[in-house]
């Protein structure tokens, strides 16, 4: 069974809260891991008759684990967060319930009433790039950016525009129509093909209304359904004033790679070569690699985009008043002015870069004086140093086995694809 990065944060926060909560979007991963990393009941709220009695007896139903258990889906009976807010606070001991559902607003609501204090919030995202790699199945860049990283489809090998159209209609039935009460879903698909046209951009609600046949206010909303369901995430902008960060519109990323490619109308590899959207894809995987690496982890790290009407770093690094300033090219050769946008943030004071890199889609890996070009099959071993130097990295992680995965799963030897 392969371990997930985010086991390590769990095991440690169960020895010092009562609850943890393991939140992400459908398919992530949490069940598997909180079963695999807690020997505990377990009880899946998504089964009527399980939910049924959580509703309608709670206190009965938390009696039937005096040590707690596995609380699997556990937005679908918010009510009974309070009842746990009664149980940890009369038994008070770590590790008693591990909580797990995808970070709906009621969840999140109920968590913030009546769990504050007493539970971890840990995020589990698709797999990582080192985590697919300890599978130790091989690929390529472009069918990874196909495939995604939803454990299920590499674990029972579903074709992946045939796991992305059922995750997109089992994410529509089970997850919109209840947190949104909407009638015509129709429309809803149009507003994700549209959302993902703008994959790895500034959004501009007011444009993407207009182009669906919505207020701004609704697409507002529905992206902050996207995000409360872990299924995208904004990417804010950096300013030197820092009251002023969240002042300007964010970049906004699907938080899988595959999914936005087929939600882009890309799902074949020959497709995507010609794609108009591949540098985006390939932005994308990279950034909501930084994402994931962060989450599992649980590195206090923070991630910006620096961005001017004239001038845009894709990702900013923070960690301990240093950055690590990051441009994301798809590119296979690299050229001259791929340096020039890093080496304009790093002559402002504000932005501390110590450290300036270019990801890019070939395979080998260069220092050089202007900046550290990283091929992308490295980055989260690059990634991961850097914040080890810093001292973000709260897990202990073997870079150099990391590295030995990634070449082998890439196909990379000596610097040159095999």
């Amino acid at each position: 069974m392969l371990i997930r990065d985010l086991a390590h944060a769990l095991t440690q926060n169960l020895r010092r809260y009562p609850i943890v909560t393991l939140t992400g979007p459908r398919q992530s991963g949490k069940t598997t891991l909180a079963k695999a990393a807690v020997d505990k009941p377990y009880a899946n709220l998504e089964a009527p008759d399980v939910r049924r009695f959580a509703l309608e007896d709670p206190r009965a139903f938390l009696a039937q684990f005096p040590d707690g258990a596995v609380l699997d889906e556990v937005q679908r009976v918010p009510d009974l967060l309070s009842y746990l807010q009664v149980d940890v606070d009369a038994v008070n001991r770590p590790g008693r319930w591990v909580l797990t559902g995808s970070h709906q607003p009621l969840l999140r609501h109920g968590i913030a009433q009546s769990l504050a204090g007493r539970t971890a919030l840990l995020q589990l995202l698709p797999l990582s790039l080192g985590e697919w790699s300890a599978w130790g199945k091989r690929a390529t860049l472009d069918e990874l950016l196909i495939a995604g990283g939803f454990p299920r489809l590499h674990d029972a090998g579903i074709p992946a525009h045939q796991f992305h159209a059922d995750y997109i209609g089992t994410y529509l039935e089970r997850d919109v129509r209840q947190i949104l009460n909407i009638d015509d879903l129709s429309t809803f698909q149009r507003f994700l093909g549209f959302f993902a046209g703008r994959h790895a951009q500034i959004m501009n609600f007011s444009k993407l209304g207009a182009d669906i046949g919505i207020s701004e206010t609704t697409v507002k909303t529905w992206c902050g359904v996207l995000e409360a369901s872990h299924v995208a995430m904004p990417l804010r902008p950096w300013f030197a004033n820092i009251s002023k960060r969240l002042a300007k519109s964010p970049k906004w990323y699907l938080t899988d790679s595959g999914l936005a490619a087929h939600l882009s109308g890309c799902s074949s590899i020959t497709h995507l070569a010609t794609h108009p959207h591949r540098g985006h894809l390939f932005e994308g995987m990279i950034v909501t690699e930084a994402m994931k690496v962060l989450a599992h982890t649980t590195s206090p790290a923070r991630l910006h985009v620096y961005s001017t009407p004239t001038n845009e770093v894709d990702l900013l690094v923070e960690a301990n008043g240093r950055t690590l300033a990051i441009e994301i090219k798809a590119g296979l050769t690299i050229a001259g002015d791929w340096f020039t946008s890093l080496a304009q943030v790093a002559a402002i004071p504000e932005a501390a870069v110590d450290t300036r890199m270019v990801v890019y889609g070939g395979d080998d890996e260069q220092r050089r004086s202007l900046a550290h070009v990283c091929p992308w099959w490295l980055f989260p071993v690059r990634l991961c140093a850097w914040l080890e130097q810093h001292g973000a990295l709260p897990m202990p992680i073997d870079l150099q086995a990391l590295e030995a995965q990634l070449r082998a799963c890439c196909g990379i030897q000596g610097g040159t694809p095999t």
